[in-house]
């Protein structure tokens, strides 16, 4: 369960997320690069800091993402955890535990770090304000603000290089920094169907919200 809440308020997935700016030049840059990205898959390494830039906690694992909504998100260490979506539901099953939480895909959940990544390009037009560091000429990095301000998190980053999402970073409203390295990244390569919905497994606990 403390994974499940930290997913919702601090960001796994990686796919597509857009601000709908005509007049903006880098929110138009950042369209186009999201634009053409329908599917996702790849292996990650995910770090945790403190408001003090202290190292928390790491994992690491695989995921696959097809937008709108559908992600497949698997830790394998340190603990082995998967999170799955199909744009209806949202399980997370915990092999150690032998629990399935399971709870429906709302529109409050759309509006967590977690799922604006894999989320409708159409439902997060007016959300957020986005700039660009122009500095770094080795990747294309852009800073997006929600543009309502009480929300879970501050900021969320996200790394291009060579026309590929490498990096995506949340900062919460705590001050805590959520990391996310992407290797082996593939873009829109047919992804199965299957592995957007979860079957719990006979004899584990079912949890739902």
């Amino acid at each position: 369960m403390k994974m499940f809440s930290r997913f919702l308020t601090s960001c796994l997935l990686v796919a597509s997320v857009v601000v709908h700016a005509a007049d903006d030049q880098a929110a138009a840059q950042l369209r186009k690069q999201l634009d053409a990205m329908n599917t996702l898959q790849g292996d990650f390494v995910q770090t945790t800091y403190d408001k003090k830039g202290a190292e928390q906690e790491t994992s690491s694992g695989n995921f696959m993402l097809m937008r709108p909504g559908k992600f497949y998100w698997k830790t394998l260490e340190p603990m082995q955890q998967l999170l799955v979506s199909n744009n209806k539901t949202i399980w997370l099953y915990d092999p150690d535990l032998e629990t399935v939480n399971e709870r429906a895909f709302t529109d409050d959940l759309r509006e967590t770090p977690a799922l604006l990544l894999s989320s409708d390009i159409e439902q997060l037009r007016k959300s957020f304000t986005v700039t660009r560091d122009e500095k770094d000429t080795s990747a294309e990095k852009y800073t997006l603000t929600p543009k309502v301000t009480d929300g879970m998190f501050q900021h969320l980053t996200l790394v291009f290089k060579a026309n590929q999402l490498t990096e995506f970073a949340i900062q919460d409203s705590l001050g805590q920094l959520t990391r996310c390295v992407l290797t082996n990244v593939q873009r829109n390569k047919t992804l199965p169907e299957e592995k957007f919905f979860f079957q719990p497994p006979e004899g584990v606990e079912i949890l739902k919200d």
